[in-house]
């Protein structure tokens, strides 16, 4: 009479079948992650450019200036400025704190020649994003009092 058991490779084989579906499951859900990350922060820089527009309709058209250049929910002098406009200034997902010293922040450059503009005007950007996704990494700014900034922008929206 034969034993009613798994035999060895029985129990191996479906141990193998367990760990590629949960490999599978774990490499999905960090690119949801990454993805939900960046959707916030492109939801994040549309908030602080709307925060500017505001800005610039009580301040005769003018938006905060240079000398204002610089990280955006940090505690930075353009966060003071703006927060009126903004409650509760977002910070990257990846910066919850806002300490502003990893690869993902939010910055504001007061003027920027960027391309498919004839003015200079004010940017702000998500500085890194996790996704190879197109919609995730625009910027199509060139030049501007912050080059090095601007450049390494994934994602830059020119405040109009």
């Amino acid at each position: 009479m034969r034993n009613k058991g798994l035999t060895l490779i029985e129990l191996m084989v479906g141990i193998l079948i367990v760990a590629l579906i949960s490999t599978i499951a774990l490499v999905a859900m960090k690119n949801s992650r990454a993805k939900a990350r960046d959707a916030k922060r492109i939801y994040d820089i549309q908030q602080y450019a709307k925060a500017l527009i505001i800005y610039a309709s009580e301040h005769d058209g003018k938006y905060p200036d240079l000398a204002l250049n610089g990280y955006l929910g940090c505690g930075g002098l353009i966060d003071e400025e703006i927060k009126k406009y903004i409650p509760g200034l977002p910070r990257d997902p990846l910066d919850p704190q806002g300490k502003c010293d990893t690869n993902y922040y939010y910055y504001y450059v007061a003027n920027n020649n960027c391309f498919g503009t004839d003015a200079v005007l004010p940017t702000v950007s998500a500085q890194t994003v996790e996704t190879s996704n197109r919609d995730y990494h625009q910027n199509s700014c060139l030049t501007g009092s912050e080059e090095g900034n601007v450049k390494s922008a994934s994602y830059l929206i020119i405040v109009r």
